[in-house]
């Protein structure tokens, strides 16, 4: 019994030990000399929708699913269009002339 407490002591004297030292040579990381530019804004210059605006469509112009409201809206001629599948605003980014009409009169574009 006697040999396991000394063992312990020194133990925890050691680990005191230790986090002492750490916590005298510890360094942070230092802060960035130079902050990196912000990136542009790639809506820069585009037409912003009105904070309250709501989407015109309820069917997706390009697969015809009912308008997802959990996927970020597209704005086209002032207006939010909506879309059913997260692979919707990709395909209409590619050609909005195509879809846009489509999704303003509420139907499924044409094939």
């Amino acid at each position: 019994m006697k040999s396991f407490v000394l063992f312990l002591a020194t133990f925890v004297l050691g680990a005191v030990a230790a986090l002492a030292t750490r916590t005298v040579l510890h360094e942070p990381y230092a802060e960035p000399a130079v902050a990196a530019a912000p990136a542009p804004d790639p809506h820069a210059g585009h037409a912003a929708a009105a904070p309250d605006a709501k989407i015109v469509n309820t069917v997706c112009a390009i697969c015809g699913m009912d308008v997802d409201p959990g996927i970020k809206p597209a704005s086209y001629e002032g207006k939010l269009v909506g879309f059913g599948c997260a692979a919707c605003p990709a395909k209409f980014a590619k050609d909005p002339e195509r879809y846009g009409p489509s999704a303003l009169r509420n139907e499924v574009a044409p094939k």
